[in-house]
């Protein structure tokens, strides 16, 4: 029994994840706050962990990853790697030592979603040697994080929703 529900959450988390990377990929669809969309896959995949075990959310991870790197940018990699490598030790941090609440979840959102989007920042702008980097970052990466952190609240409402109403309890 357990396993039927389990490939259910696993089938909703996939559709999600399609969902949220058609809405971000597809122009006019989504309002642009000064300048920038959400990385809507980026906190799904982060809240997915939060309340998966660790293998199925390193995979989900990855497959967020793959789908970021795909519709975000040309640097094919950086997001696959980071979020299979979060996804995974967020997965053991919150089974061993956190209880998933509000309050955890959106600090984790806050501090891995700006992390990595300002790690994409300095790799792919600063380190790269693009102009104007203070500049850049304010007009476009800043949104973008609060934007993504803000989105994420939802879609933890929504993955716990999922979590809790496909298992066998």
């Amino acid at each position: 029994m357990e396993r039927r529900y389990t490939a259910f959450r696993y089938i909703a988390y996939s559709l999600e994840l399609l969902l949220l990377f058609i809405l971000q990929t597809t122009p006019r669809l989504m309002p642009e706050i000064f300048g920038s969309k959400p990385l809507l896959l980026l906190p799904a995949a982060l809240t997915i962990s939060y309340v998966e075990s660790e293998i199925p959310a390193m995979f989900f991870g990855m497959a967020s990853g793959i789908l970021l790197d795909l519709g975000y940018g040309d640097n094919i990699g950086f997001f696959t790697f980071a979020l299979t490598i979060s996804c995974f030790f967020i997965s053991v941090i919150f089974r061993d030592n956190f209880v998933v609440s509000f309050l955890n979840a959106t600090a984790f959102n806050s501090i891995f979603c700006a992390g990595l989007i300002f790690l994409y920042f300095l790799f792919f702008h600063v380190f790269a040697g693009k102009g104007s980097s203070l500049y850049y970052f304010f007009a476009h990466y800043f949104s973008r994080i609060i934007y993504t952190i803000l989105t994420g609240i939802l879609l933890y409402y929504l993955n716990k929703y999922l979590s809790r109403s496909l298992r066998d309890n």
